[in-house]
């Protein structure tokens, strides 16, 4: 057979074609062998900015080097990798600079920013770990850029691993480093932070860095609240100064005032003082040293001074000294007490005076009769159960008309007191004395002269001893059924009139309970803010709106994103500067919407109609079935949700009877909801006996008003 040489010839292409391929493929894998072992090299031999790239055996580096012996390093590092023939330098020195700076920024929300030179990329990677690690879940921005300087290196990331590590301890703040030189700026997060990182500057800095500028603050209090007590126990200190120096000053001034007096301080370091604080503090400080005993409470820029002084001209000086030393800038309110006298009856006239020592009741003066001492004794009696009563009075003529009406409205407020003396002489009533009960101080004048009628004239003179409220505690809160329930503490009973007449102007057509407990404060700005929450209440369905000192929290559901949004604004705008506001609003969901439609429905429906029952039964009366009946329909028109039935009571009967017939009375309402075609599936019952009260239980009318029932639709 012969052989065809263009056959023969056609067969060379494809075997040259695959060894070409495997030269290519052999090359390649050669390369990438080269790189490998070359970038491992460079990397532990410190050149990790080099970038090896290979043309067969033939290396090239490029890459910016931060010092000019380090391309000669990469190439002597490269040429000792086994496969290399020949390394060449491409390599760019990084910019020089002579004034050498770097920072970092902790802005105070979630977010670090690095800036500036470092000399590197080994460093910048070391400065960004730290970063991530002392600020652990915030965002680090890094701005840094290589650049070459003339320090130690080594002291250099020493200093900047140090700046970080005591700027995470700061709220806000800023380190720097120029060469190596250290500055630090900033607010602590806490006292404990403060003096730590104060410390770690002055005594615990790395080798080679100095501190050019410390500027670090302590915490700021809001508000900036200082106390001390005076008692047979010794001093006692709480709140805050602005630094520990000024805690020394003010304890050897304490020391030095009250001698061999024992000395408790509690306070703590913050920023945040008045101007003129340290020197209100000691005038007030001055003045507590020449009481028995005392409170001094400062609150930002209002002092609130109570106090024994041994005697009334005592009591008159240091009330006058805190007037004209205190600064300007502070509100002083003081109750400064002094032991009074036994009573004195005027010598003329008709006298009858009553004194309540506080452990026992003394009748002096003249009666007309025996039977009105008789009368009068077992009044005192009554009102001051267990108490002795010493009767030195004698009967005598004169007595003017409406003597009993007097001396009995001199009497019913001296339970009141602590202590006491109501002194009538002819038609003029003279109450005095002392009470722990701020809302008794302010009720007892105008109590007096409401008793008293146009019989006499009232004259009073009531000393508040108890301790003023600093931070009060209050509550409002939206029921879905409308109610609407006021409770908490009051600053006095002025504001808490005022917050009862506003919440019946907001949610006019809405029960209004009030349960608030008059305590003695500053009515502003408690009175501002509480006045903003009841209005923002009320654009939500229902909710709640509290406030704890200075922390104000509205919760409830907004019909829509925009309500939501909008209320938030007011909030962040509006509240008395010093209130932090929180909220937990929901919004309302296409179901939430349908079944507040249906509240509404049964609210209007139960309040134009009447439902009754028999007197101290749960017999519905029949004058509540039409309104019964147009309740199980908008029931049925709403068949996707659950009816609550309550159960109220006046105050009259038992709590247990109260809690029976309230029990009772709601279920004979389910059942004829159930009787007129409402699911008993979706029906609730439960009584609260006389617990919720919307009105005064005293009149019949009030009592009528409680004795209800009500309806709370929910989702199910």
């Amino acid at each position: 057979m012969r052989c065809n040489p263009t056959y023969w010839l056609l067969g060379l292409v494809p075997i040259a074609m695959l060894s070409w391929v495997a030269v290519q493929l052999e090359q390649t894998n050669i390369e990438l062998d080269l790189s490998r072992r070359a970038e491992d090299a460079l990397r532990r031999s410190g050149f990790s900015w080099a970038n090896p790239h290979f043309a067969g055996r033939d290396a090239v580096v490029t890459g910016r080097a931060a010092d000019e012996r380090d391309p000669a390093g990469a190439l002597s590092s490269l040429r000792n990798v086994w496969g290399v023939r020949v390394a060449s330098d491409r390599s760019e020195l990084i910019d020089s600079v002579a004034d050498y700076r770097w920072s970092a920024t902790a802005s105070g929300d979630g977010r670090v920013d690095l800036q500036g030179e470092v000399p590197s990329e080994e460093v910048r990677e070391a400065l960004l770990a730290a970063a991530h690690r002392d600020f652990a879940g915030q965002t680090v921005s890094d701005g840094m850029r290589l650049a070459r300087g003339s320090f130690n290196r080594d002291a250099w990331l020493a200093g900047a691993t140090f700046g970080l590590k005591n700027l995470s301890e700061l709220k806000r703040g800023e380190a720097r480093l120029a060469v190596l030189d250290l500055s630090i700026a900033g607010e602590a997060r806490t006292s404990e932070a403060y003096r730590s990182v104060r410390a770690a500057l002055a005594e615990r800095r790395p080798a080679g860095i100095g501190l050019s500028q410390e500027n670090v603050t302590p915490p700021v209090a809001r508000p900036f609240i200082w106390s001390i007590k005076k008692s047979v126990a010794g001093l006692s200190f709480a709140g805050f100064t602005r630094s520990d120096e000024e805690r020394e000053r003010i304890g050897a001034r304490a020391k030095q005032l009250f001698g061999g007096m024992t000395v408790a301080d509690n306070t703590d370091i913050a920023d945040g003082a008045p101007e003129g604080w340290e020197k209100a503090v000691m005038v007030a400080l001055d003045q507590l040293a020449q009481l028995r005993t005392g409170d001094v409470a400062i609150r930002d820029r209002e002092m609130m001074f109570s106090g024994e002084a041994p005697n009334e001209q005592v009591a008159s000086t240091v009330k006058r000294t805190l007037k004209l030393q205190v600064p300007q800038n502070f509100r002083i309110l003081e109750q400064v007490r002094f032991p009074r006298p036994d009573v004195a009856l005027p010598s003329s006239g008709y006298v009858m005076g009553i004194v309540n020592s506080g452990t026992s009741l003394d009748l002096v003066g003249m009666v007309p009769s025996e039977a009105a001492r008789g009368a009068l004794i077992d009044a005192i009696k009554a009102r001051f159960p267990g108490r002795a009563v010493n009767d030195k009075t004698q009967v005598a003529p004169g007595a003017p008309d409406g003597w009993q009406q007097c001396v009995v409205a001199g009497l019913s407020s001296l339970p009141r007191l602590k202590k006491g003396k109501s002194v009538l002489t002819d038609r003029k009533l003279e109450l005095s004395g002392e009470t722990d009960d701020y809302a008794a101080s302010q009720a007892v004048p105008s109590d007096v002269k409401a008793a008293a009628g146009q019989t006499c004239e009232t004259t009073t003179d009531i000393a508040f001893t108890g301790q003023m409220k600093t931070d009060l505690t209050w509550k409002a809160i939206r029921e879905p059924n409308g109610m609407v329930t006021i409770a908490g503490e009051a600053p006095d009973d002025a504001s808490r009139q005022r917050l009862i007449e506003i919440a019946q102007q907001i949610y006019a057509g809405s029960s209004v309970t009030d349960n608030m407990k008059i305590v003695g404060a500053s009515s502003e700005p408690w009175s501002s803010a509480a006045h903003l929450g009841l209005e923002e209440m009320a654009r939500l369905k229902n909710g709640e709106v509290s406030i704890a000192g200075k922390e104000f929290v509205i919760k409830g559901a907004a019909e829509s994103d925009q309500v939501a949004s909008d209320i938030r604004s007011v909030l962040s705008t509006d509240l008395p500067p010093g209130f932090k506001s929180r909220d937990e609003i929901t919004v309302m969901s296409v179901e939430e919407k349908a079944a507040d439609s249906c509240q509404t429905l049964m609210r209007q429906a139960s309040a134009k109609g009447t439902i009754n029952f028999a007197r101290a039964k749960a017999d519905l009366t029949p004058d509540s079935s039409q309104t019964l009946r147009d309740l199980a329909q908008i029931a049925n028109e709403c068949p996707s949700f659950k009816i609550q039935i309550e159960g109220h009571t006046d105050a009259e009967g038992t709590d247990e009877r109260n809690q029976r017939l309230s029990d009772r009375r709601a279920r004979s309402v389910a059942d004829f909801l159930s009787e007129n075609g409402v699911d008993p599936r979706r029906l609730t019952t439960i009584g609260y006996g006389a617990t919720r009260p919307i009105a005064d239980n005293a009149s019949e009318e009030g009592r009528a008003k409680n004795r209800r029932i009500e309806f709370t639709v929910k989702v199910n």
